[in-house]
């Protein structure tokens, strides 16, 4: 998303590698046998994680950095990777939100609604390792987060919406808003995600009609099919769009290689957290759904990083509070960790008390 990163250039932290442990929903848009990965399965999305690049990313826009993958339609998709160490086009803190990767170290991010803007939308594609063939069925999953709550206001979005999916074509269209919007997709997520602190997984099944060669992510609905959510009530998110994450894209002959994953769950989903009240002053409360296993570790970080406060609380607490006293008015994170790993970073904000 090419806007101003004025302010933010230079600002490095101390970032939370420890934070690998994500919680996941499984969104199974088909069921049909999907599973555990085999070895061997092939993934006919090459760099479906956005692990490979041939330029670290500096600024937002650089789709094309990941290898194989295509900026397309409006150029202004973007590539983030935990190489880059500033606030902008970094891994976990950056412009538009705060996300560990689902796998690896990057992903992408895109616009997928901009009220006011209706033929506007942010999309990547790329070629598939082999075409596909017609009559016979792939599978298909992606992960999707949303952003907002980003280390600036302007880049962070303050709506959501369901939507985006994938699409395959032979050709690229050369001319998008005439094509926009086919209103259909092969997969797409269909409820609007409100929760920012993990990753919503969506998997199914396509049988295509065609042998077709490439494929695209975006949201190919009009938005007054995407069901417009307001994500961000606290005043600090100041675009006006709905924008997520990408990672881990998969298609497959082998209908057991979609949607599966290795990433250790902790508790189940993040619901079992939360902080109140939003927007804090002086101090907030953190809620576990269940008893911490052994001492339970807290780090407050401001938006560049900086450790702000830390603290420990005795084993098997399920609730406590964070006497922060007059902190600036901002945005923030909270991490938190037990003896069984990290949970998912929860985002806040202050106000001055």
């Amino acid at each position: 998303m090419k806007f101003s990163t004025r302010g933010l250039n230079g600002l490095e932290g101390c970032y939370l590698q420890s934070m690998q442990r994500i919680e996941v929903i499984t969104l199974l848009v088909i069921l049909n046998g999907l599973g555990m990965t085999p070895c061997g399965a092939q993934n006919l999305v090459q760099n479906g994680s956005f692990e490979q690049y041939t330029i670290c990313p500096e600024f937002t826009g650089y789709v094309s950095y990941a290898s194989g993958w295509q900026n397309l339609y409006t150029n202004s998709a973007d590539y983030y990777n935990r190489c880059q160490t500033n606030l902008v086009a970094g891994v976990p803190f950056n412009t538009a939100g705060f996300q560990e990767p689902a796998d690896g170290d990057g992903y992408v991010g895109m616009g997928t609604t901009f009220p006011g803007f209706s033929s506007y939308r942010e999309m990547v594609g790329r070629e598939l390792v082999t075409s596909l063939q017609a009559g016979v069925p792939v599978c298909i999953s992606f992960r999707v987060a949303v952003g907002g709550f980003g280390s600036w206001n302007g880049n962070s979005a303050n709506l959501t919406a369901k939507g985006v999916g994938v699409r395959f074509f032979n050709d690229f269209p050369a001319d998008w808003p005439a094509y926009l919007y086919p209103n259909d997709a092969a997969l797409a997520l269909d409820v609007v995600p409100t929760d920012t602190a993990i990753w919503y997984t969506v998997s199914g099944t396509y049988t295509p009609d065609s042998a077709y060669t490439h494929i695209a992510i975006a949201n190919f609905y009009a938005d007054s099919l995407s069901e417009i959510t307001i994500l961000d009530s606290t005043g600090y998110g100041i675009l006006s769009a709905s924008y997520v994450f990408i990672d881990d894209v998969r298609v497959s002959e082998d209908l057991t290689y979609c949607g599966a994953t290795n990433i250790p769950s902790h508790y189940g989903t993040s619901s079992f957290v939360r902080v109140f009240p939003q927007p804090f002053s002086d101090r907030f409360q953190v809620e576990l759904g269940r008893p911490s296993k052994g001492e339970l570790n807290w780090t407050l970080l401001d938006a560049t990083g900086r450790i702000v406060l830390r603290g420990s609380e005795r084993s098997s607490v399920d609730h406590f509070e964070v006497l922060t006293g007059r902190v600036p008015a901002a945005a923030y994170a909270i991490a938190l960790m037990d003896d069984a790993g990290a949970f998912a970073p929860l985002r806040l904000l202050s106000v001055s008390p």
